[in-house]
This record gives C-alpha cells, sequence and structure tokens, in this order.
C-alpha cells in the first residue's frame, strides 16, 4: 500500500493545517435568458495544504523519497486525513459499516455526553464477549489512536483493540456510571493494508458508547462526529511536481506540500 507518510511524532502533518473544499455548480442559459443551475457533488474535490517546519533529515528525506515514488501529481496513494475522524457512522453503530456479532442487541437513542440522544446502548445477552468493529483500508502498521465515550450501570469493564493482520492489541477499561472517554494507542507490527478498530463487551453485560473516532496519530482530539465515509482517501495526489524545501539550520528542515483527493 502506497500511504502518505507520518512524521518521528507519529502525526501526519503538523498545524496550521488548511483544508478546503473545492465544488463546482452546472449552469444552463436558456434561450430565454434564465439559467438553471444545479450541484455536481461528483466533482468535488478535497484539498490539504500542509506546511512543516522543524523537520530532522530522516523526516525530511522520508517525505521527499515518498514523493520521488509518487512522481509529484502522477501517482495516487492513501492519505489519512488529520482532521478528520477515520471512522464512518461514529455515532451509528447499527449502521452496516459496523461488523457486529449477531447476537449483540443495540437500544438507540440512548442520552449522550454532549446533551443530546445520539449514544446507544449495546448488550451482550450470552455467556461470552462478544465484538463491535469496523475495518478501514489503511496501512496497518502507522500509529493510531482510538476513543469513544462509554459508560455502564452493570459492567465493570469494557475493552477497546485494534487489530491488523495477525498482529492485534486490546486494552480493558474500568466503567463508571457516568460518561467517560476511553482511548487506546498504538503502532502494530504489520505490513497489512488494513485496519480493524472496535469494543468487546463483556459476556452478560451492556454499557452505553457514543463517538467512536479513530485518528492517526498517537493522542486523541476533539471529538468528530462521521457520518457515511470517514476520513480515508484511497485515490490522493500531490497538488504539484515540485518539492521545495528550506533549510535553516543543520537537522533543520521546513517544507510546504500540497494534497489533493476526490
Amino acid at each position: 500500500m502506497l500511504a502518505f507518510p507520518q512524521l518521528a511524532s507519529g502525526a501526519v502533518a503538523q498545524y496550521p493545517i488548511n483544508k478546503r473544499c473545492v465544488q463546482r455548480t452546472i449552469v444552463n442559459t436558456l434561450t430565454d435568458g434564465h439559467m438553471v443551475t444545479l450541484a455536481d457533488p461528483g466533482a468535488a474535490l478535497w484539498q490539504w495544504l500542509l506546511a512543516y517546519e522543524n523537520l530532522d533529515d530522516t523526516e525530511l528525506a522520508m517525505l521527499q523519497a515518498f514523493f520521488a515514488t509518487c512522481e509529484g501529481q502522477l501517482n495516487a496513494f492513501t492519505f489519512l486525513d488529520p482532521l478528520s475522524n477515520l471512522l464512518a457512522w461514529s455515532e451509528a453503530p447499527s449502521q452496516s459499516v459496523w461488523e457486529a456479532s449477531s447476537l449483540l442487541q443495540m437500544t438507540p437513542g440512548i442520552s449522550d455526553p454532549m446533551g443530546g440522544t445520539a449514544a446507544t446502548r449495546i448488550a451482550n445477552p450470552t455467556a461470552t464477549d462478544l465484538t463491535l468493529q469496523q475495518t478501514i483500508n489503511a496501512p496497518g502498521w502507522f500509529s493510531y489512536c482510538l476513543s469513544a465515550y462509554v459508560k455502564s450501570q452493570n459492567s465493570p469493564s469494557a475493552s477497546l483493540f485494534l487489530q491488523a493482520g495477525a498482529a492485534s492489541v486490546g486494552t480493558p477499561y474500568s466503567l463508571q456510571a457516568n460518561w467517560a472517554r476511553i482511548q487506546l494507542s498504538a503502532s502494530l507490527n504489520t505490513t497489512a493494508g488494513a485496519l480493524s478498530a472496535g469494543l468487546v463487551i463483556p459476556a452478560g453485560r451492556s454499557a452505553d458508547v457514543f463517538g467512536f473516532q479513530l485518528e492517526p496519530q498517537p493522542v486523541p482530539s476533539i471529538y468528530r462526529r462521521s457520518l457515511s465515509a470517514g476520513g480515508v482517501y484511497s485515490t490522493a495526489h500531490f497538488g504539484n511536481d515540485t518539492f521545495a524545501c528550506t533549510t535553516s539550520a543543520p537537522n533543520n528542515h521546513s517544507c510546504n506540500l500540497t494534497i489533493t483527493a476526490h
């Protein structure tokens, strides 16, 4: 998998990040002078302007080598949006993008930590642990942070997990009667091109969950709600064919990169 690399910090980019969406409107001018306009969502283009500072020699060489591999704008690559939730339907685990054990029972419309009713009660009536997970097409070896808001009246614990190929990591968390955000940060030793992230509900227990979030960095950021699409762009391109950088001191470099994706 050709994927835009992470820095030594485990992050894809540095702040500030400039992200914008370019959209197109089709305009038809009729013979009487009236105009009919129609949005063309299929032509929408996302663009990220990434500014890097204080890069060391290794990080600069990594970005330059990746740019050369892509041959500038020519070859597509996978880009993980540092400003988005990589998971789709972050507040709707009953959607088909989520893979749930068949015996899990889900009740939507539960009061959430943001003051709404977008949480879901997930119950496991069986005698074995059951899982809820979502799989994304992203490098399994990256550094990730999975987080979710969870509470429970009857379950002493629940576990978050990440799995890519044969590599996996999971951590149990003590649950309270009040909402708490739990998180799992990991970098798996694998070459797999897909990653699964999810939650384990213990046997005979239930938990209220809200706001699943997966990010390509070692720590969580503010929660970002997602709908039908997550922040994984599999056909991204560089926005130009030149890689310019500035060296201000030994082992200290800066550069600006533009990335586009539909």
